[in-house]
């Protein structure tokens, strides 16, 4: 939250020269989106603070307090140091505060607020302080309510900035980036398997539980690329081992070569678990994860009943946990595929999307729809799919089309989870950024899925009432009931396959 305020900060002009500590301001509520500054701790010395242009701003101030190595605690004792001044306006765009006198250590937390003027400020004469010569500085504008916090992880050569690079909030690892550039893109002219990872294994952990396995298949591939577009296939387990005489509802199922990901590679049929029907694709941007950007992929989606696309991005360390999504997924677009169902929320229709905090509140945060009129549909035809990441909210839009903005509340993201779908799990996201747990790196995946227990809902049916879903979400024979409802639901899958046209991530 950004505050409007109103100040007169008056400073002896012998402390400006030495560093005076400003004290920040009485604040009024009115709302503006201050940028983010991007903070570079340089070597020798040295630290460079950048501030995105917006339109009005004319001045930038900048305070932080730097901290001893390693400090747990940050009060008065531990401080070591405390960087503040002014910004100059950069003819290329944007702000730059530049210290070049301040030594800073890798491990050094430093903890900092900005404030910005919509009106240039304003000098008079004021001999009242200490009997010397002073100045009144009086500025109309915006400061952070609260300290944001910056943990020194490298020293960075002042020179890697060329002249016309504006430094961007977007974090790649081992990379220096420049804000509004390409930092990822597959058109996919062929299958690069230095940007993707094709996943071989069984989902048994995944919090949705779809009936899939995903599999890398060199006949009949589930994953392929044909005339510039990225195809992922679903397709029926018992067809791959129809000429092994065997039976799904007795197969083992053996990925264990050529697993990834650490998963769950083997299983077999054994009663009403069954292992799982459906066989499908996803990948993984293998080498590839970034915290905040912009995403565009151009997709269309697939067509028929339980079937659903995964265009996600999935957290890279999980450093909030593993399970039931407690660190988060990005779902960049989602609209699942069946064509007649009574309830438009779960059809082909209604665009979906936005974060997930919590596998079991999965509507909690839910807010934002977009449908189609004119008997229309999301797989029809191609849309560009867009999210913005930033630091401070969570943007979706489709062609252009603004659909989705999630702004965090007073406690961050996870003020929009009810207190039923909070644990300890959420105790942990208090130690995190205001978007957390959208503050850490992030990679792409593609895929498509089928059934679970999640997506749909129990006891939809098509819309003369004539045939309801066949199982379950809580049910213990959910997959081999969806399987024995095969006659019904197949004939559906008119268009099962997810087409990507392409992929490209732009850094703030």
């Amino acid at each position: 939250m950004w505050n409007r305020s109103l100040r007169t900060i008056s400073f002896n002009m012998m402390l400006l020269r030495i560093g005076f500590c400003v004290a920040y301001l009485i604040t009024l509520v009115l709302s503006f989106d201050v940028p983010s500054v991007v903070i570079h701790a340089l070597k020798p010395k040295g630290i460079r603070v950048f501030l995105p242009d917006e339109p009005g701003i004319t001045f930038f101030l900048f305070h932080g307090k730097v901290f001893k190595v390693n400090a747990t605690t940050f009060t008065n004792k531990d401080q070591v140091d405390e960087i503040w001044g002014f910004g100059n306006k950069l003819e290329t765009g944007g702000w730059l505060f530049l210290d070049s006198t301040k030594q800073l250590h890798i491990n050094q937390r430093i903890t900092y607020r900005t404030f910005v003027s919509i009106g240039y400020p304003s000098f008079t004469d004021n001999n009242a302080l200490y009997g010397d010569r002073a100045a009144n500085l009086t500025i109309n504008g915006w400061s952070s309510s609260n300290r944001n916090s910056h943990l020194v992880e490298e020293l960075i050569d002042p020179e890697s900035f060329g002249p016309h690079c504006r430094p961007s909030r977007t974090k790649v690892h081992d990379a220096r980036i420049c804000s509004g550039q390409t930092i990822f893109e597959d058109q996919f002219d062929s299958l690069r398997e230095d940007n993707w990872q094709i996943a071989h294994y069984i989902p048994i952990d995944h919090p949705e539980h779809p009936f899939v396995s995903y599999q890398r298949l060199k006949k009949n591939p589930t994953v392929s690329v044909q005339d510039g577009m990225l195809i992922i296939s679903p397709k029926l387990q018992q067809d791959l081992i129809a000429s092994t005489n065997q039976s799904l509802l007795t197969y083992t199922l053996d990925l264990t070569s050529g697993c990834t990901e650490h998963r769950i590679c083997q299983m077999s049929s054994v009663g009403v678990d069954i292992i799982p029907p459906i066989v499908s694709g996803r990948v993984t941007s293998a080498r590839f994860a970034f915290t905040y950007g912009t995403v565009y992929i151009r997709a269309k989606f697939p067509q028929g009943d339980w079937i659903y696309p995964e265009i996600l991005l999935e957290p890279l360390s999980k450093k909030y946990g593993s399970l039931n999504y407690a660190s988060g997924v990005l779902k960049i677009a989602l609209a699942r595929g069946n064509m007649d169902v009574i309830s438009e929320k779960y059809s082909n229709n209604w665009l979906d999307g936005g974060p997930i905090l919590n596998a079991k509140c999965l509507s909690a945060i839910r807010f934002y729809h977009k449908k189609l009129s004119d008997n229309k549909f999301w797989g029809d035809d191609f849309h560009v799919y867009m999210l913005k990441w930033t630091p401070e909210e969570i943007l979706l839009e489709v062609d252009g089309e603004e659909w989705g903005r999630y702004v965090p509340g007073a406690s961050g993201l996870r003020s929009w989870l009810p207190k039923s779908c909070r644990g300890s799990w959420f105790e942990l996201l208090t130690g995190g950024e205001v978007l957390a747990p959208f503050d850490d790196h992030m990679y792409i995946t593609l895929g498509v899925a089928v059934g679970g227990i999640t997506e749909f809902a129990d006891g939809l049916t098509n819309n003369d009432r004539t045939h309801s879903k066949p199982w379950r979400n809580r049910g213990k024979k959910a997959s081999l009931s969806f399987w024995q409802d095969r006659e019904y639901w197949l004939p559906t899958w008119t268009q099962p396959d997810l087409l990507i046209d392409y992929v490209k991530v732009v850094a703030l």
